[in-house]
């Protein structure tokens, strides 16, 4: 299973933006970053013994 404890809520951010289908300007990705970030951090954060925090993100900026 995937363990994303070793990594900070910005790198998972810049990692899943990155990967993402969609022509970014500079700015938007900017934007898209920050908001990704705001996310696993309180995904990070969430008690592990809810399976449905993790189901719970939404992706679209």
């Amino acid at each position: 299973m995937f363990s994303t404890q070793r990594f900070t809520a910005k790198e998972l951010a810049i990692a899943y933006a990155s990967q993402q289908q969609k022509n970014y300007t500079p700015a938007q990705f900017l934007v898209a970053v920050e908001k990704l970030e705001i996310e696993f951090a309180r995904l990070l954060k969430a008690p592990r013994s809810s399976e449905q925090a993790s189901t719970t993100m939404v992706f679209e900026g």
